[in-house]
């Protein structure tokens, strides 16, 4: 078989060949032809002539040859005619398969550039998780040196100290330990509840601070942050950066975002004492302050509200790496603080509080504070009195809202101490809320601005709501601070860019006459109201009705008509 095909193709080819070389004879006799005509054109004329007569003299001779060679011509003009006519067809032929071939050509080539493509990513992303591991691993040994230079030195310690036994240097040690935290004792005083971490911490980096701040006459400080003090972090801060030359303070307080300078950043800061300078010329322990200026200086703790989608993602993650929040942070792009913030509200249950769960929120406080109305907690005249009783203090402050958050099992500590307070709001005061509307309330909002005008507080920080609780009288701390946020907003215009003092001084000279005002006429109603009570006046249209006027006209109109008759 395969023979007789390469037979039939040779056929092909040869008769290709005797077209083409016919073809080629013919084109070179007309070129002879039109030289010669250029060269000597009457000859070729005359010769012409001649070969003209001859075929007229051969066809009057011999007709039938005649005819035969202008079909033999015929045949040979057709012949080129259909020879060109195959050559035209294959190359079309050629050319549609060369289409198809370079289409196939091309799509292959997309392909393959495709699994390329998918290989560098892959390729890619193993030497990402290989670098990460790498990574991990250099931090592992770098724990384990640490940890080793550790023991080190506690060993050259050991051989440094003497030829005393192993129980003399560990009375020894023992007792320098005990000696420090004693002094700690003055400034924390509840130092010997809190861990060793803590402890050490506060010996390393604030016990000389400490001291300082007691020989300056400065007392130590607690609670919220007042707006001198964030303003001295941040020329702390600042001066930090300009003596170390560092852009931002995002690497200073972060130095795990960026893990090409991390290491270079964590060194720079033990050099330069970064825990020290940050928290210089502020009365509190230097890792509080460190943290106050994480949350200042972190661009992630202030993007606004949390989407929907922000919601669901952040209990996805919550449940897959519990409460790491530092790496929840780095897929969400928030704060730590503001994650852990906002979940321990999404957990608890939200909405209105049901029966239920008021009370186990009230059972749960009532086991603390009857254990403290027993103890010594309580006064020596509850025990002759119905029941136990107790302050203000005691009711409102320092009070186990982790524990009584466990036992009600669907709110937060948060949630379940806005509660408690709420409660006590409507106990305290009988009858109903301190700053209502009428003259009780507004006595209260007088009370409530002139004892904060008299305190000569310059930040809010400062204030004492529990002194100012007890000047009100029949009122929670938290309740005070609500009503005076009423009155800074209602009262006060553009109080957000004003200062604490600024909105206190405009609270005594302007809202407080307008308030004894209102109350002197609120007195006048209540006097009048009362009057009108004892003396008991009715008005005539109460007794007597529209009817009883129609009716005694309709008996006048009928004594009328009897007369005339």
């Amino acid at each position: 078989m395969y023979y007789y095909y390469y037979y039939q193709k040779m056929k092909q080819n040869k008769g290709e060949k005797n077209i083409s070389t016919q073809t080629n004879n013919t084109m070179k006799k007309k070129k002879r032809r039109r030289e010669e005509e250029e060269v000597n054109p009457p000859a070729a004329a005359e010769h012409q002539e001649e070969k003209k007569k001859k075929r007229r003299e051969e066809e009057e001779v011999n007709p039938p040859a005649a005819a035969q060679h202008q079909e033999k011509k015929k045949k040979k003009k057709t012949k080129d005619v259909l020879g060109v006519k195959e050559k035209k067809k294959q190359k079309k032929s050629s050319t549609a398969a060369e289409g198809e071939h370079t289409m196939q050509t091309n799509h292959t080539k997309k392909k393959k550039k495709k699994k390329k493509k998918r290989r560098e990513e892959e390729e890619v992303s193993a030497l990402a998780a290989a670098h990460r591991q790498e990574e991990e691993e250099k931090r592992r040994k770098k724990d384990v040196l640490v940890e080793k230079e550790e023991e080190k030195k506690k060993k050259q310690m050991k051989k440094t100290s003497g030829t005393a036994t192993a129980a003399q240097k560990e009375h020894s040690v023992v007792r320098v330990n005990f000696e420090l935290v004693e002094e700690l004792q003055e400034f924390v005083p509840d130092i010997k509840n809190k861990c060793d971490d803590v402890i050490r911490r506060l010996l390393r980096y604030d016990l000389h601070r400490f001291k300082a701040f007691k020989q300056q006459g400065v007392c130590l400080r607690s609670g919220r942050y007042s707006h001198q003090e964030n303003q001295r972090i941040r020329e702390n801060m600042a001066d930090f950066l300009s003596l170390t030359s560092v852009s931002s303070a995002n690497l200073l307080l972060f130095p795990r975002r960026y893990k090409e300078q991390e290491v270079e950043i964590r060194k720079l800061r033990a050099r330069h004492h970064f825990l020290e300078r940050i928290a210089e010329g502020i009365p509190r322990p230097s890792h509080q302050v460190y943290i106050r200026a994480r949350k200042m200086f972190d661009d992630r703790n202030y993007n606004g509200r949390f989407s929907k989608e922000e919601m669901r993602s952040l209990m996805k993650l919550q449940t897959l790496h519990g409460n790491d929040w530092s790496k929840i942070a780095e897929k969400m792009d928030r704060s730590a603080y503001s994650l852990q913030k906002r979940f321990a509200h999404i957990a608890a249950g939200r909405g209105a509080w049901s029966v239920e769960e008021e009370f186990r929120l009230k059972r749960a406080l009532k086991t603390h504070l009857e254990a403290l109305a027993g103890g010594p907690a309580g006064s020596e005249d509850s025990a002759a009195s119905e029941g136990p009783s107790l302050t203000r203090d005691q009711l409102c402050n320092n009070l186990p809202w982790n524990e009584t958050s466990q036992q009600v099992e669907t709110r937060s500590w948060t949630q379940c101490r806005i509660k408690w307070f709420s409660l006590l709001k409507g106990k305290l005061a009988s009858g109903g809320s301190t700053f209502s509307r009428g003259p009780e309330g507004l006595e209260a909002k007088i009370v409530l601005i002139n004892t904060l005008y008299n305190m000569r507080v310059e930040d809010m920080c400062d204030v004492d709501w529990d002194e100012v609780a007890h000047a009100v009288g029949k009122v929670t701390p938290m309740c005070v601070q609500k009503s005076f946020h009423r009155l800074k907003v209602s009262r006060v215009p553009h109080w957000s860019g004003l200062f604490y003092g600024e909105i206190i001084d405009f609270l005594h000279l302007r809202v407080t006459p307008l308030l004894q005002e209102q109350l002197r006429k609120s007195k006048r109603r209540q006097d009048a109201q009362q009057e009108a009570k004892q003396e008991s006046c009715y008005l005539l249209s109460d007794i007597f009705s529209s009817q009883d006027d129609f009716l005694e006209l309709d008996n006048s109109q009928r004594t009328t008509d009897q007369s005339q008759l």
